[in-house]
C-alpha cells in the first residue's frame, strides 16, 4: 500500500505512514479484494471523516465508501468526505450516495517566474515576513478563522502540527500585528502552497502578492520545478491574485463529495 500512498503524496515517507498506521490502525483499510483506503479527521472541530486516499477499481468505490461509513459511525463521525479528485472520477462516490460539495481549481506555475512586480506590493512596503514560531500559533488560528469558513479553517492543534512540519511564514505589519501567513512544502521537485491567508482588513494592499512571491522564491531555492496550489472555484479574488502573480489554472476541475453516513451505501 505504501507505493500507492507515496505516489499520491498522502505521506512523505514510509516511516510517516507506518507511524500513522501504528497510532490508529482503524484509519488504514485494506479489503480482501485488494481495495485500500486511508482515513483521517478532516478538521478537529467538525464531525467529518475524510478519505485521504482510495485505491481500487471504480466499481469498488461504493463498497469502500460503505466500509468507511461503518468506521465513521463507530468513531462518532456523522459525515464522510471523498478525496479531492477530478470531477470525472467522482462517479463512484456519487453512486454511493454522496453529493458534490465544492469544486476546486488547481493552479500551477514555475517558481522562478512567479512573483510581484515593483508596484504591486507598494501598500505592503512596511510588512515583515518571518518564519512562524510556536508562540505564533494562537494568532495564526485567529487569523485563519477570520479568513475561512468552518469547513476549511484549521484549529490550534492542527496549526501547531502544520507549522512544525511545513514551511510556515507569518506576515506582520509595522505595528507587529499578524496580517497574513503561508504554509508550503516541497517534495520531489514540486512545491505546494497549501495555505495563504490575509487579514480581510488589509486585503488588496499587496500583502497576498508579497506572500506568494516569498513562497515562490523559497521554492526556487529549494530546487522545485513547479509551484502548485488549489483554491475554491467560487473564490474569484483568490484566483485573480494567483493569476496576476504568474500561476495558470489547470483545465481540469476538481471537487470534493460529501455524504451523511446514514445515507451512503
Amino acid at each position: 500500500m505504501w507505493p500507492a500512498a507515496a505516489s499520491d503524496r498522502v505521506f512523505e515517507s514510509a516511516e510517516q505512514f507506518s507511524a500513522y498506521h501504528a497510532a490508529a490502525p482503524w484509519k488504514v483499510r485494506v479489503s480482501e479484494n485488494g481495495a485500500a483506503c486511508v482515513l483521517g479527521e478532516w478538521r478537529d472541530h467538525l464531525d467529518v471523516l475524510a478519505m485521504r486516499g482510495v485505491w481500487c477499481a471504480d466499481g469498488l468505490v461504493p463498497t469502500v465508501c460503505a466500509d468507511a461509513c461503518e468506521v465513521a459511525r463507530e468513531h462518532g463521525f456523522a459525515r464522510l468526505l471523498s478525496p479531492l479528485l477530478p470531477v470525472s472520477l467522482l462517479d463512484g462516490y456519487l453512486r454511493a450516495g454522496m453529493d458534490v460539495y465544492q469544486r476546486v481549481v488547481a493552479m500551477q506555475g514555475i517558481p522562478a517566474r512567479i512573483g510581484s512586480d515593483p508596484g504591486a506590493a507598494v501598500g505592503a512596503s512596511d510588512v515583515r515576513l518571518d518564519v512562524a514560531r510556536a508562540d505564533d500559533v494562537s494568532e495564526i488560528a485567529e487569523l485563519d478563522a477570520a479568513c475561512f469558513d468552518p469547513f476549511w479553517r484549521y484549529g490550534v492543534t492542527e496549526l501547531d502540527e502544520l507549522t512544525r512540519t511545513e514551511r510556515a511564514v507569518v506576515a506582520r505589519s509595522g505595528s507587529g500585528q499578524l496580517i497574513g501567513y503561508t504554509l508550503a512544502t516541497v517534495s520531489r521537485g514540486a512545491a505546494t502552497l497549501g495555505r495563504l491567508a490575509v487579514d480581510p482588513q488589509v486585503r488588496r494592499r499587496g500583502v497576498g502578492r508579497l506572500l506568494v512571491a516569498d513562497v515562490a522564491t523559497w521554492a526556487a531555492e529549494a530546487g522545485a520545478f513547479t509551484l502548485g496550489l488549489c483554491t475554491q472555484e467560487e473564490n474569484v479574488a483568490s484566483r485573480a491574485l494567483y493569476s496576476s502573480a504568474g500561476l495558470r489554472e489547470i483545465e481540469d476541475r476538481y471537487a470534493l463529495a460529501i455524504g451523511d453516513v446514514r445515507d451512503v451505501a
